[in-house]
């Protein structure tokens, strides 16, 4: 029997060095392989951000400076919680993480991440996207509460429920970015078809893919990209 946390942040912005916690949310639950989760604890609360809470972010959430004030996390049962666990679950697990990570109060926990978006192959699966509530809907029920940390980890411990094995299991997978260097401009629609994005930037199509489907996608690019070559890049992530 295993332990996992889900978790989910609401925050006065993107940016994990200037904005502030204004709400978590958390499920644990126990899993065994070829077996569904169970929850088995529900933990939320609110945060003072000790400034004004930005008008766009009440907006999307609901969340005031009204109802913030004087409010705190309990933020030694958050380090106990991701201390005990083996794995920490979150859809867009970058961003939570990088929220959770500069909390002062959790110096020293080390976790292992899972995000429900990147984990699993929603496309593969007939899903047209990994927008929680969208994933929500296609799996036939509705969060009543968007943007509300505790609502959106019950959603996505929902949404995750037949998955978390093949979902845990690619966690611990390495990661390559797949740069489509001088791809033929007609190769667009195919590329974008396999979720490649384009970066304006480096003028380049790219997508990440987990070792294990290494092989099936050179074998795209050079029999649909490239015409029998390989001219992409390959580079460890993760």
């Amino acid at each position: 029997m295993a332990l996992g946390v889900i978790v989910d942040l609401e925050t006065t912005g993107l940016d994990p060095l200037v904005d502030e916690i204004i709400e978590i949310g958390m499920i644990c639950f126990t899993y065994d392989e070829g077996s569904e989760p169970v929850m088995t604890n529900i933990y939320g609360a609110l945060e003072d951000p000790k400034k004004p809470i930005p008008p766009e972010i009440t907006k999307l959430t609901g969340i005031t400076s009204e109802q913030t004030k004087g409010q705190s996390i309990n933020w030694c049962l958050v380090k106990e919680t991701l201390s005990k666990v083996d794995v920490v679950v979150a859809h867009n697990a970058s961003f939570d993480r990088s929220f959770l990570e500069q909390r002062v109060e959790l110096a020293g926990t080390h976790c292992h991440w899972v995000c429900s978006i990147k984990h699993i192959d929603w496309p593969k699966l007939g899903y047209k996207t990994s927008a929680l509530n969208y994933l929500a809907a296609d799996h036939g029920f509705v969060n009543p509460f968007s943007h509300r940390a505790v609502f959106d980890c019950a959603t996505t411990f929902n949404i995750i429920a037949k998955h978390v094995d093949s979902m845990i299991a690619r966690s611990y997978l390495k990661e390559i970015l797949i740069k489509a260097c001088y791809a033929p401009f007609e190769s667009k629609d195919l590329l974008k078809a396999k979720n490649y994005r384009w970066d304006p930037t480096e003028k380049v199509w790219s997508r990440v893919v987990v070792e294990s489907e290494l092989e099936e996608e050179r074998a795209f690019l050079r029999d649909s990209v490239y015409n029998g070559n390989s001219r992409h890049e390959e580079i460890v992530t993760a």
